[in-house]
């Protein structure tokens, strides 16, 4: 006669998906607490972008925020995004005439960082001539 043993429960161990740390059995998401806040981090600066920039493409958010167009990709396939075809294709950036994949946006990321950097350079100049030339104007009288 054989004898049964009662089964030992199952041990299941659930990691974090990008640390690969332990997390509860019962927790709501897959990653560990520090791996979501640095998600919902992310996730947050896309979510103003596109409320700033209604119908962005991935790849305008990955030029515009650094952000890696598989992190967004990711977003779409985990239901947080949704992607909506976009018709914008043929702009040009009006200062080096690249590509650009946005209708938001006159000047490529380049561009538009060479010309802030241009207009404070301005500013800083006009500053310097109004401190230096303080001349005033006198009416001649014949």
């Amino acid at each position: 006669m054989k004898q049964r043993y009662p089964s030992q429960k199952e041990i299941t161990i659930r990691t974090c998906r990008k640390c690969r740390e332990a997390i509860p059995e019962n927790a709501l998401y897959d990653y560990c607490p520090k791996c979501f806040k640095r998600i919902d981090e992310v996730f947050t600066k896309i979510r103003d972008y596109l409320a700033q920039y209604p119908g962005a493409t991935s790849f305008e958010m990955e030029q515009e925020l650094g952000i890696p167009h598989h992190i967004i990709s990711n977003f779409v396939r985990e239901g947080r995004l949704v992607e909506i075809p976009n018709d914008y294709v043929h702009i040009e950036c009006k200062g080096c005439g690249c590509l650009l994949l946005s209708a938001h946006h006159k000047f490529c990321p380049s561009c538009r960082s060479k010309l802030e950097a241009e207009i404070e350079s301005a500013k800083n100049q006009l500053k310097k001539v109004d401190i230096v030339d303080k001349a005033k104007m006198h009416i001649r009288h014949k």
